[in-house]
């Protein structure tokens, strides 16, 4: 292994360990040693596991099998979503659907009533409906896409699962564990390494290291997202007969609001009017006021 490829596992932070006091001991063969009550972790068996995690993630997508990736960390989050999106993979990276692998068939049947659902905002079916309706309806939409969106296209169980780490996603691991499912998982000193089908010894709270891992992933995958469609889930923009509708309002309410001005100008111009004939009649009763006086006189 050549000095270049430890320093920059080195430099991406990747040796760094929780404390010494969470740990587990099924790791330790992956633990090089301690300084200032932190593990260190052997880079060598890094290097040796990934390349492993490598070579078998490589044989899986060449002979057409699928993989889901689980990333619900943040600071996973973006890189796991950006090698999904890049090797055509399904993913979840917003919240683990609880029994999604091992209650499938129900999962299925929300997932085709959010297929539904997102072939009649495309064809503009929502507008029919009352405003109330509209908005309960896009409401249910959006969750479902925030859930469902790189599932959609998932009609059977996947052939194998990444998961960014171990721990923290756990319950996946053990779904996959109960359907047999080849799991690949990365590890800090507290995982347990029973739960996987493999793993990956490196630090799990840093962006600097899953960035550095999914770089090197990224070359196991020997399916890619084809260039001319890529497979990015667009936030869904609202469509045009309801911003003409909109639009409408807004012109609606500027005519109301000016015929309610020419109404205020029509009331004040009465009142003026009123006043006018209010002093018109004093000023003719003064003066018949004045000539009896005159007369009597």
């Amino acid at each position: 292994m050549e000095k270049t490829v430890l320093q920059n596992m080195f430099d991406n932070l990747l040796h760094i360990w929780n404390k010494t006091n969470f740990w587990n001991t099924k790791m330790r063969p992956y633990i090089y040693g301690s300084v200032n009550w932190i593990h260190v972790i052997n880079l060598i068996k890094t290097y040796e596991k990934l390349e492993e995690v490598k070579k078998e993630l490589f044989e899986l997508t060449s002979s057409g099998k699928k993989v889901l990736i689980v990333a619900t960390k943040i600071q996973s989050k973006d890189a796991f979503k950006a090698l999904a999106e890049e090797t055509w993979s399904y993913y979840v990276c917003e919240k683990w659907i609880p029994w999604l692998l091992t209650n499938f068939d129900t999962i299925k049947k929300r997932i085709s009533s959010y297929l539904k659902l997102l072939s009649d905002f495309q064809n503009w079916a929502f507008n029919v409906l009352t405003k109330k309706e509209r908005a309960s309806k896009m409401l249910e939409l959006e969750k479902l896409n925030k859930a469902y969106s790189w599932l959609k296209e998932m009609k059977k169980l996947p052939d194998a699962i990444l998961v960014s780490d171990g721990i923290y996603e756990r319950q996946a691991l053990r779904e996959a564990q109960i359907l047999n499912i080849k799991s690949f998982a990365i590890f800090n000193t507290n995982g347990d390494i029973d739960l996987a089908y493999n793993i990956i010894p490196a630090n799990t709270n840093s962006v600097k290291s899953y960035s550095y891992l999914v770089s090197e992933l990224k070359s196991a995958f020997a399916s890619k997202a084809p260039t001319s469609g890529k497979a990015v889930v667009k936030k869904m923009e609202e469509k045009k007969p309801v911003v003409k509708k909109i639009e409408e309002k807004k012109s609606t309410s500027k005519k109301s609001s000016s015929k309610t001005e020419e109404k205020s100008n029509k009331v004040e111009d009465r009142n003026v009017k009123v006043e006018e004939k209010v002093g018109k009649t004093k000023r003719t009763r003064s003066k018949k006021e004045e000539v009896k006086k005159e007369e009597t006189a």
